[in-house]
């Protein structure tokens, strides 16, 4: 055991049986690639008998955590964490967690609505941020899973606020029978309200996965080749959003380089 953010904590989960790594900022990440980790979501039975949490942490999630509690309990209790974002992933790797590079909600969420075949026992839960989104999931609903139920929900405003429309949200996902549970309304939302609920939430997988949704629908131009192979998507969101992303960039990579920091002196505690 050695000291981390949260106090003492198991080199080696039991729980996450595919996550035999040593923790990086407090946090067991999977050590599954893409494909492994959209596979293992779409797979029956791979829940811990309630709603089990799939969340791709980047350097906003680490840097919030710092000083949400809230956040970092989320995140140390996920059942399923990858490294979202490359300076996440390098750092995990320069640790000694055996991760295959960065897994993004993006490429997770392209593999299970194009390339994985879902069982036909799926009922698929999306709570998204617009009629647009709303409209383009169903369409996309009508081809490539027809076969499976299927049901959309409008997030409103301020999403997370409202303790009422949250229960009531809980229970029709209950109520419907969700196997998995696409939350697209952003982080920290989707993660704190699949925390808070996922007692009164059914057998399912919550994946908390953001604007990821809407780039695999098409409705937000997809980071070019270049970029992704450069690992600078991040600039690309930019340029398309700079107004809203700049100061929350700016923010969340000094809050990393501060955790890398912290985590770094925790490390060295544990070694010596």
């Amino acid at each position: 055991m050695y000291k981390s953010f949260g106090g003492e904590v198991d080199v080696l989960d039991a729980r996450k049986p595919d996550t035999w790594s040593p923790r990086v900022f407090g946090l067991s990440v999977s050590t599954l690639d893409v494909a492994g980790v959209a596979q293992h979501v779409a797979t029956p039975g791979t829940t811990n008998g309630k709603a089990s949490l799939f969340v791709t942490a980047n350097i906003q999630h680490i840097s919030v955590m710092r000083h949400d509690e809230a956040l970092r309990k989320v995140l140390e209790t996920a059942d399923l964490l990858t490294c979202d974002g490359f300076p996440v992933a390098r750092y995990a790797q320069m640790r000694g967690c055996e991760v295959p590079g960065r897994i993004t909600g993006r490429e997770v969420v392209d593999e299970l609505m194009h390339r994985v075949t879902l069982d036909e026992s799926h009922r698929l839960f999306f709570l998204v941020d617009s009629e647009e989104t709303a409209v383009a999931v169903l369409r996309w609903a009508a081809t490539n899973a027809w076969h499976v139920g299927v049901k959309v929900e409008i997030a409103p405003p301020r999403f997370g606020e409202d303790d009422s429309y949250c229960e009531q949200l809980a229970e029709q996902i209950s109520e419907f029978g969700a196997t998995l549970l696409f939350l697209g309304v952003g982080a920290p939302r989707s993660e704190l309200f699949a925390a808070r609920y996922r007692d009164r939430l059914p057998n399912c997988w919550a994946l908390c996965i953001g604007q990821s949704l809407k780039i695999s629908l098409g409705l937000i131009t997809p980071p070019p080749a270049l970029a992704v192979s450069f690992k600078v998507e991040w600039l690309w969101r930019l340029a398309l959003e700079p107004k809203r992303l700049m100061r929350r960039y700016t923010a969340g990579a000094v809050g990393f380089a501060f955790a890398v920091l912290e985590d770094q002196r925790v490390f060295r505690r544990w070694v010596v």
